[in-house]
């Protein structure tokens, strides 16, 4: 890429405006008073794709507003839905046991007008899957997380498309917790970038039983070397300290629900 993705960008009249991340390419221009965006995934392409001009098949969606403005604003967002996250490895937590995982999982793009923070569009960097967590009468539609948990990042490639999520799980039950998935509701969560990645702030999930939802605690914490400074994206939900609700217990396999 020529320039940094995020930020905020000035579109002249006319001229195309690039972007690709993950399997999503966008064109952006400015014509007329409107803002012109057209975008195709990877899985689409029949060839490669050229910056200047998208595919003759690819259609423009164009916005017209009161304060029209060649100005936008290009930010990465959380997907609008919780994911289901699969642990690199079965996982046996003990009573009164407190570990660290990290999740990675892939984000929107969003273009809004800089003027005035109105939204344009926001798509996925990348295609997923969606299923359903919980049983017939109590869950609710998620989608499948295309990495997986892991006790340490420090050996994975960067890779621009995906936010990385600290995460704390504390076993206060009586029981041992055994998890090879769990659900991320990450609608209270902020982005942050730093040394070319994005970084979640943390999230505590402390677990009650088997019979019990747990308890999700968006503590704020951030990784070391990252401040609040370094902050990208807010929240979609107003921040609460805490919520309750079933995280780990499901009662059949994953199903995909809708087509990719």
């Amino acid at each position: 890429m020529e320039h940094e993705i995020w930020g905020k960008r000035s579109l002249a009249e006319n001229k195309i405006e690039y972007i690709t991340i993950g399997d999503l390419h966008l064109w952006v221009k400015y014509r007329n008073e409107e803002v012109w965006i057209a975008h195709v995934y990877n899985d689409e392409l029949k060839r490669k794709v050229s910056s200047d001009k998208p595919p003759k098949n690819v259609e423009w969606s164009r916005w017209a507003h009161k304060n029209s403005s060649p100005e936008v604003t290009v930010s990465p967002a959380y997907p609008d839905k919780p994911l289901v996250v699969h642990s690199e490895f079965s996982l046996k937590v003990s009573s009164e046991t407190r570990i660290q995982i990290f999740t990675r999982i892939p984000i929107w793009v969003r273009i809004s007008l800089t003027n005035n923070d109105y939204q344009l569009i926001e798509l996925p960097a990348v295609k997923l899957s969606r299923t359903w967590f919980g049983t017939f009468t109590e869950g609710e539609l998620c989608y499948h997380a295309i990495t997986k948990a892991r006790r340490d990042l420090s050996h994975v490639d960067k890779k621009p498309h995906l936010v990385s999520c600290p995460i704390k799980i504390v076993n206060k039950s009586d029981e041992e917790l055994t998890f090879t998935n769990f659900c991320f509701r990450v609608e209270r969560l902020s982005m942050y970038q730093h040394d070319n990645e994005l970084w979640a702030d943390e999230t505590e999930i402390i677990y009650q039983g088997e019979d019990l939802h747990s308890e999700v605690i968006m503590t704020g914490k951030l990784p070391e070397g990252i401040t609040k400074k370094q902050l990208l994206t807010k929240p979609r939900k107003r921040v609460h300290k805490s919520l309750a609700t079933r995280t780990f217990k499901r009662f059949f396999k994953d199903t995909v629900l809708i087509d990719r």
